[in-house]
């Protein structure tokens, strides 16, 4: 398992550019476009981990994690029974085509959780008194925490892909030093394994 301090080590080597005191690359861009690569590399697996998250119903605009990429389900605890019920994930422009007065509508019992843009969701209709502050249980897929400390691991990756992370970078990093032809080797490398 390749940590980060040895990632950066590994992008400094394919760079030529080992020494960080004198060097035109950063280990703060370094990390950055580490976590890029992870990122990247997690999306095309399709392998995202999931997980669930509790947020509590109110009025107006329920912001979720900037580490969400998707949410695939959605239930409301119902204060009388105890119990979850689910509620259906949209975007707010299939709202807007099932009801063209949505912004309108009166309060009431949630039926849907809308996404309104990356991280910002809200209920519809918007809960009337009965549902605030009450649970809304969300899951879907989330990205893990970035890569920070030089023993963090890129650890939901295969160790064949933790070993192209390093080529990501060379490819951002020959990108900004102008030597195009280098950084697109590096990059049509890294595209070819994942």
């Amino acid at each position: 398992v390749m940590n980060l301090q040895e990632i950066i080590s590994s992008a400094r080597s394919i760079i030529n550019q080992t020494d960080p005191n004198n060097s035109q690359i950063t280990d703060n861009q370094i990390i950055g476009w580490a976590n890029e690569a992870y990122r990247y590399i997690l999306t095309k697996m399709k392998d995202i981990p999931k997980k669930e998250n509790t947020i509590l119903a109110i009025r107006g605009d329920i912001d979720v994690s900037p580490s969400t990429l998707t949410i695939e389900e959605a239930h409301i605890l119902d204060p009388a029974s105890g119990k979850h019920r689910p509620l259906e994930v949209i975007d707010s422009s299939f709202l807007q085509h099932i009801n063209s007065s949505w912004v309108d509508a009166e309060l009431g019992d949630p039926k849907y959780f809308a996404r309104k843009s990356t991280f910002i969701y809200f209920l519809f209709p918007q809960p009337k008194d009965y549902w605030l502050n009450t649970s809304i249980k969300i899951s879907g897929m989330e990205f893990p925490p970035p890569m920070s400390l030089p023993v963090d691991t890129p650890s939901h990756l295969p160790l064949n892909l933790q070993d192209i992370i390093p080529n990501y970078i060379a490819y951002k990093a020959f990108s900004q030093m102008g030597m195009t032809d280098r950084s697109s080797a590096e990059l049509v490398f890294f595209r070819s394994t994942v």
